[in-house]
């Protein structure tokens, strides 16, 4: 397969649906002898943050002179995006190799009626591609959950807990517990757990699971960051031993997600040499595409893939930091979220809204969007199927001074940063 080819079977792969288990990945990494057991792996998890912690940890690892792997999903430029060492996208003439490779032994799989997954099977790439490499650590974002996740086939990690709420609930289980105990599932015996200041009944869960799997447990609390300057640059903050820290990432719980990364690089402090000051440039110059992205100064352009009420709730805090008069909101959502609150929130910051649709299997009607927010507002809304067009009408209304928003979605912005960028060059 060229790289095209491999990419298509990839995204296109249909398999009998089943119960959720990781069996099925486990026996095709073991035809490739176990290359996830070959690294020093750094699992991380959580409903909002996964990606910037991520890039906080994978960057500062970099400039301490370390080859680092980083698998995370979903993407928003190319699927080649989704699996990086030292910052660099794996090539298409090894993506296409590689996937050739798999798909041979997917295909003998098949025939024993063991059937891997899309997602499992660009998970395997990732980890026999880092192994290959011979990466120094492995940074692996989890794609939902955690206990029965494709990544958590290893047979130890170093697991991370960015901040857990209520999302993909129909899935996860309808409390913070049932969340939080199957994200928990990532812990392994006799591992060092980090975790964000997480609610009470998702913290005690974190850690009994812990305890349970002879686990320490090291929790910060919010009042040990201590943030000295927030804007729409950044932010510079303090955190325990670590003094004027400073991130491009927009938003206050960033420097949350840097001090849960922080945590992580002091605990590989001492036994890898991490040197002090290429920690903070690492954390410094990490990137998160799609996420509190200002895109366009004038006209003031934003887009954020915040998906569920939590992350909503950030965008709300976050904007904060911009200087604007009107905001103008481009938006949509996935059915399987929590509509009457997310759209309350995300109401009561805009001054006219233009809704559109997702490309994406779950997407919503744009009509019933209309009627959802017809319920609850009096503002302007347009209703635009047509995502392109959807961005047009919100570069016509937006007056000098004014701010776009578009966010609801990853699926979403990865459409709506394309067609922006096209338009802005």
């Amino acid at each position: 397969m060229n790289y095209i080819e491999s990419v298509d079977w990839i995204e296109n792969r249909n398999i009998p649906l089943g119960e959720f288990t990781t069996d099925n990945i486990k026996a095709l990494l073991e035809v490739f002898n176990k290359p996830q057991d070959k690294l020093k792996i750094i699992h991380i998890t959580g409903t909002n943050g996964k990606g910037s912690v991520a890039s906080f940890i994978a960057n500062s690892l970099k400039e301490n002179n370390f080859s680092v792997g980083k698998f995370t999903s979903p993407y928003i430029t190319n699927i080649r995006e989704e699996i990086k060492i030292d910052n660099e996208e794996i090539s298409e003439e090894c993506f296409a190799k590689l996937a050739s490779e798999i798909r041979r032994k997917v295909e003998e799989l098949d025939e024993k009626k063991i059937f891997v997954s899309g997602f499992e099977i660009l998970t395997s790439l990732a980890y026999i591609f880092f192994a290959r490499e011979k990466v120094d650590f492995a940074v692996m974002e989890v794609g939902m959950g955690g206990r029965v996740d494709a990544t958590n086939v290893m047979e130890k990690s170093i697991p991370v807990f960015c901040h857990i709420s209520l999302d993909h609930a129909n899935i996860l289980g309808n409390t913070l517990g049932k969340i939080a105990r199957e994200k928990g599932g990532i812990i392994k015996e006799n591992s060092h757990v980090f975790s964000y200041p997480q609610e009470k009944e998702a913290g005690e869960v974190l850690r009994k699971i812990s305890s349970d799997k002879n686990s320490t447990f090291d929790e910060f609390k919010e009042n040990e960051v201590e943030i000295l300057k927030s804007n729409e640059f950044g932010n510079k903050f303090n955190f325990r031993n670590y003094k004027d820290v400073e991130i491009d990432l927009i938003g206050e719980h960033q420097a949350l997600n840097a001090s849960l990364a922080l945590m992580v690089l002091d605990f590989l402090k001492t036994e890898y040499n991490l040197n002090e000051e290429k920690i903070k440039l690492g954390l410094k110059n990490a990137k998160n595409i799609g996420r509190i992205e200002c895109l366009s100064k004038n006209p003031l352009i934003v887009i954020d893939g915040s998906h569920n009420l939590d992350s909503i709730e950030r965008i709300e805090e976050s904007i904060r930091k911009f200087k604007y008069n009107k905001l103008i909101l481009g938006f949509s959502l996935l059915k399987d979220k929590d509509h009457d609150k997310i759209l309350r929130k995300i109401e009561n910051i805009s001054d006219k809204i233009i809704l559109t649709e997702i490309d994406n299997d779950r997407f919503t009607e744009v009509d019933v969007l209309v009627n959802e927010f017809k319920k609850i507002s009096k503002k302007e809304i347009y209703a635009i199927k047509n995502r392109e067009k959807a961005v047009e009408k919100t570069l016509e209304l937006a007056e000098e001074g004014d701010m776009i928003l578009w966010c609801g979605s990853l699926y979403l912005i990865k459409d709506i940063r394309k067609i922006i960028l096209e338009k802005l060059n």
